[in-house]
């Protein structure tokens, strides 16, 4: 999977976005991420809201697929990582 991110999704990514999409690679376990913003954003170096803004642009290009969404009670939200984007739906 990290080669086909690395040969073809993460162009055009920025720093905040490559490194959230690394992240959220890095805890996958059977093909779901369970991570929380304040973790990724501790573990990346930059603002919660600089890795919400970078998870909502993956998920427009396709790069993630929002599975369950979090709060602070029912705890983070839950991602499927996608090594390339997602072709459209027609």
């Amino acid at each position: 999977m990290l080669n086909a991110f690395v040969d073809g999704g993460m162009a055009g990514l920025s720093r905040v976005e490559l490194a959230t999409w690394l992240v959220l690679y890095r805890d996958t376990r059977d093909g779901i991420a369970r991570t929380s913003t304040t973790s990724i954003a501790q573990r990346i170096g930059c603002s919660k809201q600089a890795v919400v803004d970078a998870v909502g642009r993956l998920r427009r290009r396709g790069l993630l697929v929002r599975v369950f969404k979090g709060n602070n009670i029912r705890g983070p939200s839950v991602y499927r990582v996608w090594p390339m984007p997602k072709p459209p739906k027609q």
